[in-house]
């Protein structure tokens, strides 16, 4: 049995979820305090200036009653890369809500690999589309919107809401493509994490 990879300051190391490839700091935060990427056997090979890229295998214990990877862990995987593109800007996000489209069924044995790239933010609204594919055959496209939401000393504030339609009062703004304010633009760190695996 595998240990259970906390580090000394009680966080959960990004080795094994993490391979080469930049990274942005915030989003290795965020996997460092992820149990589920390591249950679901994903890996994040890329996370920097709104796009990232992840892969899972499709294991026995993930497949359903007609022999096809269960539609939730595909989910799972896409709303993961997802976080990964929409965190790397630095400013906290989550997942206000997404809409999936299942084009082909996983199976057993497949290497899916999920490829985000976010296509605007508005205020503290960001849209996010994923491709999930099995080598060239695109199986899940995933659109999802996200919700910048407030830290103070590292909890969400009181004030913060990610709920749709909840933005700062700044509805009324052109969409962009560009970073977003308070964005830390030193967040990429390009270097291979120390003990990764990068493979099978």
């Amino acid at each position: 049995m595998t240990p259970d990879p906390l580090t000394s300051d009680g966080r959960r190391g990004d080795a094994k979820r993490v391979t080469d490839g930049q990274v942005a700091k915030s989003v290795r935060h965020l996997l460092s305090e992820d149990r589920t990427c390591e249950l679901l056997g994903i890996q994040v090979e890329s996370a920097a200036d709104g796009r990232a890229r992840a892969r899972m295998r499709v294991r026995p214990d993930m497949v359903n009653g007609h022999a096809i990877v269960h539609g939730g862990l595909v989910f799972a995987l896409a709303d993961t890369t997802f976080a990964c593109a929409v965190n790397s800007f630095g400013p906290p996000v989550v997942t206000a809500s997404a809409d999936i489209t299942f084009r082909r069924p996983g199976h057993l044995g497949d290497d899916l690999i999920a490829e985000a790239v976010t296509r605007s933010w508005q205020g503290r609204s960001v849209i996010c589309e994923v491709t999930v594919r099995r080598g060239d055959e695109v199986i899940v496209v995933f659109s999802g919107r996200g919700a910048q939401i407030v830290l103070a000393d590292g909890v969400p504030s009181a004030g913060s809401n990610p709920v749709p339609g909840s933005l700062s009062g700044r509805a009324g703004d052109e969409e962009h493509r560009a970073r977003p304010a308070g964005a830390d633009t030193d967040a990429v760190d390009g270097t291979a994490v120390p003990g990764h695996t990068t493979g099978r």
